[in-house]
This record gives structure tokens, C-alpha cells and sequence, in this order.
């Protein structure tokens, strides 16, 4: 069969088929290959001969949701305190102020309510500090795509 017979559910069956991946695995490779089955499988077994992360898709996602879940941890040691003249006035994790602000804000009453007393701590010099308890930097991979389509050759 020539390659302009073939339709697209084809190429993602052959592709399946001999990489042992989903469609959605298999529709990212031919959309990298710009549709040539043959040149998706070449870059397939080259990024699979390097072990390069590129088409590991499992191990990329759990990548990610490892990476999601240390921020969720930071985020919960995250303190936000209000203060004046390193006084500190209220200090509350920042989930809790953050499940705060979502209440009062949709309340418009308290909305109001809760404007006017920021421009009035504003005015009197008060300050919102937000402090993390996590030290780490962001030197993270995971969220690197344009590594990826550059490992690819694209």
C-alpha cells in the first residue's frame, strides 16, 4: 500500500502495534514524524537506543506529578502573616488564607468589606509577608518541553 493510501486510524494501528503504545502516544510520534510512519519509528528506536525520556510518556508523567506533588507539599508549608514594624499580627498557613480569601471573596458584602481594610493597612504601613518553609529551587526537568522536541529533531 502506498503512503498516501493510508489513512491516519492506519499509521496510529502500525505505530501501535510495533511500539507497543497507546493512540495518544502514537498520534504525538506522527505528528513529530510530520505524518511518515517509517521516520516516527526511526525516532522512536533512537530515543528508546539513548534512553532518553522523550517517548518514555509514563515515566515523563510521573515526572510531573511528583514534581506537582513536592510543590503541593511546599505550598503547604507556606506561612502567611500580616505585620507591622516585624510585629506580627496574624500568621496563617497559606491553604487556610487561601481557603479564606475564596470565602470572603464571594461574598460581595465581605468583599467590600475586606477591600476597604486592605487600602486601610496599606495606608498605615502594614505588610503581607509570605514566607516557605521549603528551601529548594526549581531546577526541575519535567516541565522542559522544548528539550524535548529539540531531542526529537524538531
Amino acid at each position: 500500500m502506498s503512503e498516501a493510501l493510508w489513512t491516519e486510524l492506519e499509521k496510529l494501528d502500525v505505530l501501535r502495534e510495533r511500539m507497543g503504545i497507546g493512540y495518544e502516544e502514537a498520534r504525538v510520534a506522527l505528528s513529530m514524524a510530520q505524518g511518515d510512519v517509517v521516520k516516527a519509528l526511526d525516532n522512536f528506536e533512537k530515543g528508546r537506543g539513548k534512553g532518553k525520556p522523550g517517548w518514555d510518556f509514563v515515566d515523563r508523567g510521573q515526572g510531573i506529578w511528583s514534581c506537582v506533588k513536592d510543590k503541593l507539599g511546599s505550598f503547604n508549608n507556606t506561612t502567611v502573616s500580616l505585620k507591622k514594624h516585624n510585629d506580627t499580627i496574624v500568621s496563617l498557613s497559606a491553604p487556610v488564607g487561601l481557603a479564606l480569601v475564596y470565602t470572603i471573596w464571594r461574598r460581595p458584602g465581605l468583599r467590600m468589606l475586606a477591600l476597604a481594610g486592605a487600602v486601610g493597612a496599606a495606608i498605615n504601613h502594614y505588610e503581607l509577608e509570605v514566607a516557605s518553609g521549603d528551601k529548594s529551587s526549581y531546577d526541575d526537568d519535567a516541565f522542559n518541553f522544548s528539550s524535548d522536541r529539540a531531542d526529537a529533531g524538531l
